[in-house]
């Protein structure tokens, strides 16, 4: 039986993009087999110029012709340079271990953005003097903010005649900070808050649009520009655009149209349009058909040239309104104060619609909460007005939705409303960066399965082309910290590769000459240099996790230089290999408080210079640079025996005292070292029984940790033997916990372990604790990579008592896995399923002291011996307290059953 054909294809990170933004693309393919042990030997990609001839077989850009290699990802472009903005077409087929090729592939197509730097040098355009208004700044750090200066939106058309049979169209556009591109009435793509947020004066983001369906001979090109963050506040001007538009024709010709000043440029019904502030809509200033051929500017002025920035082309998924929620609820609180409820903390905004007189003036307020009196309460918004109001034109029904805002929010405030509104009045949007989803979750515990609940809203509201720390008050900056604290559980749930290669390009833009990062990325606000090391550490977690769990060695040869530089940057701040200056947060938001209560600053800044340094020693081991490995090995040993000798006393890590007279044991002090095992073999069982005595006598089995303890607690429970105490930390309902916050009518995660519903650091919508999701998938159903890019797959449920079974499926760059467990009172099941390709590693919990082990009803195992073999199965044996079993790929279902 031949190989099935692949069954997605992807180039690069993203499946039939239109920008790819480098001349040697990698290419990759997922498998899928009813064969076991199935494994590809060889493959064959051809690239086409055109459609017809790939569908031919016909590789006139490059034929790899076979290529012995059982790679599926990754595989690198090797024919003759691409060109800049064209299109190809790709189709791949494969051989497996019987020889046999498999059908080819469907065609699959991607696009080239500017190859070369330079390449594209576009005039920058505006309207020349747009109209400004200020909106309250935020405190941050200590310090106030001033007003912010934003301006209103800015109108910029043209109309051009083409010839007749356009074959293609490509529209390659940067609007700073937000645009929309129209075409004869039509906005182009489906994207919104474009482009992705940057340090524009380093690398302004274009965008790739398709519009080959919108022109026509007669056309006019329309774009709406707001503001954004492209604010003087940040050193930036006006909102401005750059814009090219590639037409091809049928008979082969084509012609470049570049915005310049012979663009108009006006303003338009959309007036303020803050990021925080909101937005606000005057329908009466509309001018009907400005987006269409025929329309009359001349009331218009010429667009002005402005000074410009770099451009890179946008390769990360867009953002979107992902999905649309009716309201749960709609009450009448005051006269006139209509307040709906969506039942859900998200991110985005409403979508209103409204019929009534002309001059009617309907006011959005957004908030995660509700007063006692059932008025919003919008305190956590701090100073983030979060208000969009909108002014009807009349004669008939109308719909107002926002473009160039967003909101944090559960509940929307609704007055102004001409008459009484019904449910359907308001719809919410929900608006992140359309990450696709790979991983599923599920268990017998429905508290947990609550949580990840949580969590998921909670990461997808702060994706926002970055990783931001909360979608509602006047902050959501790319918080180092944040990001990479939650990023296991981020890539456990959603496709991240691509979202994560750009951040971590903001964070090697944002490194200063002496080496040192910011706190946040882009660093808008350049005094958060330089970064706490907890903070700092998200350059070495991210690309050692997109190195991992997507098999990319390419992001480690991007960042290695850049990540090196920062890593000497700490050892020069060091005092005998202690980091005792740069540390600020340390283990931020412990219960009951914003700083660290008990575990010293500077322990958690020299733990993660040491992770740093042993992070990087791992990196240039993989690029085969034998000095650095060296270097960076010998200064881990001399940083982990100062932190040893700083730190550790007798039979645990210091703690700060919490009384005159003694010191107890702390969380975080114990778990970090013991997570990175920095703990000395004889010191090693009397820490763990400090950290358990906290655990348990200390904090009722409780959580008594800020997010870095908490990031790492479970997993150390775990590994040390211990998931029953992990279970009980996760399954409270009781303060402090995941499950108070659900008890308390939690939707997302929240900042603070306390519920608080006053002024202050106190947001309902934070992804920062979220990491407790990726032990979900690790510990409770099991699934871990052995090996960077899911090669080998660990798959080894840790049991507790409570629990009954577990499920999670997660599609990697190998193909779809999945463990799947349940237990009875004499029987263990559990199902497997290996990716084409891939090998597994499955650790049976030996739950009775003679087992019986049985695959498909054929017997593997009885009583401590090997009794019969089954195809894809390698390796049976007992390791490390349980029955260990090595398989191929495939499905399997195992039982286990007591021998007695």
């Amino acid at each position: 039986m031949p190989p099935a054909r692949p069954t997605e294809l992807r180039c690069e990170y993203l499946k039939d993009p239109l920008g790819v933004a480098t001349a040697i693309p990698r290419f990759a393919w997922t498998l899928a087999s009813p064969v076991r042990a199935e494994a590809p030997q060889a493959y064959q990609i051809i690239i086409a110029s055109d459609r017809a001839q790939c569908e031919n077989e016909v590789g006139d850009i490059w034929d790899s012709g076979r290529v012995e290699s059982p790679r599926t990802s990754g595989v690198e472009y090797g024919g003759e340079p691409l060109l800049s903005v064209s299109r190809y077409f790709w189709r791949v087929r494969w051989w497996d271990g019987r020889n046999e090729v498999s059908p080819w592939s469907e065609t699959a197509t991607f696009g080239t953005a500017f190859l070369t730097e330079g390449e594209w040098r576009p005039k920058w355009i505006s309207l020349k003097s747009p109209r400004e208004f200020r909106s309250q700044g935020n405190l941050l750090l200590g310090e106030e903010v001033p007003p912010y200066i934003q301006t209103y939106a800015v109108c910029l058309r043209k109309e051009v005649k083409l010839r007749e049979k356009v074959a293609r169209a490509t529209a390659y556009i940067c609007g700073l900070g937000y645009y929309e591109l129209w075409v004869n009435g039509t906005k182009a793509g489906d994207r919104v808050l474009e482009p992705g947020w940057t340090d524009y004066k380093k690398a302004a983001l274009y965008s790739v649009l398709d519009i080959s369906e919108l022109v026509k001979p007669q056309t006019a090109f329309a774009v709406i520009l707001g503001s954004g963050r492209h604010l003087k506040n940040f050193g930036y001007d006006q909102p401005k655009m750059a814009c090219q538009i590639f037409i091809e024709y049928a008979d082969g010709e084509y012609e470049i149209l570049v915005a310049d000043e012979t663009w108009r440029a006006g303003h338009g019904p959309l007036q303020e349009n803050g990021l925080y502030h909101g937005e606000r809509y005057d329908a009466r200033f509309e001018r009907p058909g400005w987006d269409r051929p025929g329309f009359d500017d001349s009331g218009w002025e010429n667009a002005v040239s402005l000074p410009g920035y770099p451009l890179v082309a946008q390769t990360l998924p867009p953002i979107r309104v992902a999905e649309v929620l009716k309201p749960k609820s709609l009450s009448q609180p005051q006269p006139g104060v209509w307040v709906f409820d969506f039942g859900q903390n998200f991110s985005g905004w409403a979508r209103l619609r409204v019929d009534g007189p002309r001059g009617t003036e309907v006011r959005l307020r957004h908030a995660e909460l509700l007063a006692p009196d059932g008025t919003i309460n919008t305190r956590p918004n701090e100073n983030a007005a979060a208000t969009d109001t909108y002014i009807l034109k009349g004669g008939g029904p109308e719909v107002y939705e926002p473009r160039f805002t967003y909101h944090g929010f559960r509940f929307v405030e609704v007055t102004g409303f001409p008459g009484q509104p019904t449910p359907e009045a308001l719809e919410g949007c929900f608006v992140h960066s359309d990450v696709q989803q790979t991983g599923s979750f599920t268990c017998s515990e429905p508290l947990f399965n609550e949580i990840h609940r949580n969590v998921r809203w909670g990461l997808l509201s702060n994706l926002m082309s970055i990783p931001t720390d909360c979608p509602q008050r006047d902050e959501r900056h790319g918080w180092l910290g944040d990001a990479h604290l939650a990023a296991e559980a981020a890539i456990y749930n959603f496709d991240m590769a691509a979202f994560y290669l750009k951040f971590l390009d903001d964070i090697r833009l944002a490194q200063r000459e002496d080496g040192s990062l910011p706190d946040f990325v882009p660093p808008y606000v350049p005094r958060t240099y330089p970064a706490d090391p907890a903070w700092g550490a998200a350059y070495a977690v991210l690309v050692w996790s997109v190195y991992l769990y997507y098999g990319d060695t390419r992001v480690i040869q991007r960042h290695y230089g850049p990540l090196k530089k920062y890593v000497d940057f700490l050892t020069k701040s060091a005092e005998n290999h202690l980091v005792k200056t740069l540390g600020k947060y340390g283990d931020w938001c412990p219960p009951g408080s914003i700083v660290p209560k008990k575990t010293p600053v500077e322990l958690t800044s020299t733990w993660y210079y040491y992770h740093d340094v042993l992070t990087l020693s791992r990196l240039a081991q993989t690029l085969g640079r034998v000095d650095d490995v060296k270097v960076y090995t010998r200064l881990a040993e001399e940083v982990k025996s100062a932190f040893n000798a700083a730190y550790l006393e007798e039979d645990q890590y210091a703690a700060l005292r919490v009384s005159r007279v003694d010191r107890y044991p702390n969380q975080t002090s114990n778990v970090l070292p013991l997570y990175l095992d920095l703990v000395p073999e004889p010191n090693k069982k009397s820490v763990l029984g400090k950290l358990l005595d906290s655990l348990t006598r200390q904090a009722d089995g409780h959580v008594d940790t800020g997010i870095i303890g908490t990031r790492y607690l479970l997993d150390v429970l775990t590994e040390n033997g211990h998931p029953e105490a992990a279970y009980r930390a996760v399954a409270h309902t009781s303060y402090p916990g995941w499950g108070y916050m659900i008890k308390e009518g939690a939707t997302t995660l929240w900042e603070r372990w306390e519920y608080l519903a006053g002024g202050g650091m106190n947001s309902h919508n934070h992804a920062m604790l979220g990491s407790v999701d990726a032990w979900f998938y690790r510990a409770v159903a099991g699934l871990s990579p052995l090996e960077p890019g899911w090669e080998k797959i660990r798959v080894a449920p840790r049991l507790v008592r409570e629990l009954t079974s577990a499920e999670a499926t997660l599609r990697t760059p190998r193909g779809m896995t999945r463990s799947a467990w349940r237990r009875e009172d004499q029987a263990f099941h559990l199902e497997v399923l290996v990716p084409v390709g891939a090998k597994a590693s499955i650790h049976l919990p030996l739950l009775w002291p003679k087992v019986k082990a049985s695959e498909g009803g054929r017997i593997l195992w009885d009583k401590g011996e090997i009794k019969d073999s089954v195809q894809g199965v390698s390796y049976i044996g007992p390791e490390d307290g349980g029955l260990v079993i090595r398989v191929e790929s495939g499905s399997y279902a195992f039982i286990l059953t007591r021998a007695d």
